[in-house]
């Protein structure tokens, strides 16, 4: 009887806990625990369905700008071509028999250079000059002396194909004057001047802080100016300073050109290469 009057209690506390649950917030006694609880459950169940106050975009990352330009300049640019060959066909005419000669002792006088590139993105341009001084002389038969000077602009634009790898193209101007004696003919002087349609594949490592690697081979020329004029280089430019360096390498230089003058038509070919030198002040 008396557990059956303990289970009556109980069951009634329960009871009456549970109606205190859910009265208003306001009407619940702080210090009944069952209700603090359910209290509790109701304002995280609140927390959870309250709608979220939307959030501003994130603002976009700055990305720094890898399309700079690259600029090159190098007014110093010395070239020291020790191979210097020079083939000479004079047609006969004029009383005299003609001849053909190569040279065998060369004779370089002095050779400057001076150079320019820029590059941005995918696009590039170079720009160098040239002044040569140089001739030599066969002593033996055919008595052959040449003595020439050569003076040439040229400039290329580039696109890079893969990597650092640029298909170029453009012009080079090549004015020559040369003093010329072959065996029993009379020595004449010639000035022609052309200009060279040129293509080409160049390689340019740049914007390197310490090293850049560039390398071209040009060929041109196609009976539009000279028959054939090719030129190829390879340097190598070190920056001790990040806008100074000192470039050194090695450039060949070829043309084959053919003049004509009071229906004669005299065939030149000179070769050149050698060492070359330079400043660079870069940008």
């Amino acid at each position: 009887m008396r557990s059956v009057t303990v289970m009556t209690r109980y069951l009634a506390t329960t009871l009456v806990a549970l109606s205190i649950g859910a009265l208003p917030a306001a009407a619940q006694v702080p210090t009944i625990g069952v209700g603090r609880d359910l209290r509790t459950a109701r304002l995280a169940s609140w927390k959870i369905v309250k709608p979220q106050t939307p959030q501003p975009p994130p603002a976009p990352t700055m990305v720094a700008d890898d399309d700079d330009w690259n600029v090159g300049i190098y007014p110093v640019y010395v070239w020291l071509p020790f191979g210097i060959g020079i083939d000479v066909t004079v047609p006969p005419g004029d009383g005299g028999d003609g001849g053909r000669g190569d040279i065998v002792d060369g004779r370089f006088d002095g050779a400057y250079f001076g150079g320019f590139y820029a590059s941005k993105a995918r696009f590039r341009i170079d720009a160098d000059g040239l002044w040569a001084g140089f001739g030599g002389d066969r002593p033996d038969s055919p008595f052959l002396r040449v003595d020439a000077d050569a003076v040439y602009f040229h400039a290329t634009g580039g696109v890079r194909l893969v990597s650092d790898l640029y298909a170029v193209a453009g012009l080079r101007r090549v004015a020559l004057q040369y003093d010329i004696s072959i065996a029993n003919t009379t020595g004449f002087r010639r000035e022609p001047g052309v200009w060279d349609p040129i293509v080409g594949l160049a390689w340019h490592t740049e914007g390197a802080r310490v090293l850049e690697f560039h390398a071209t081979f040009e060929g041109g020329g196609f009976g539009v100016g000279a028959d054939t004029d090719i030129g190829a280089s390879v340097r190598l430019d070190v920056k001790p300073w990040s806008h100074f360096g000192i470039t050194a390498g090695y450039c060949l230089l070829y043309l084959k050109l053919d003049d004509t003058v009071a229906n004669r038509t005299f065939t030149l070919k000179q070769t050149l290469h050698g060492p070359i030198f330079g400043i660079g002040i870069y940008f």
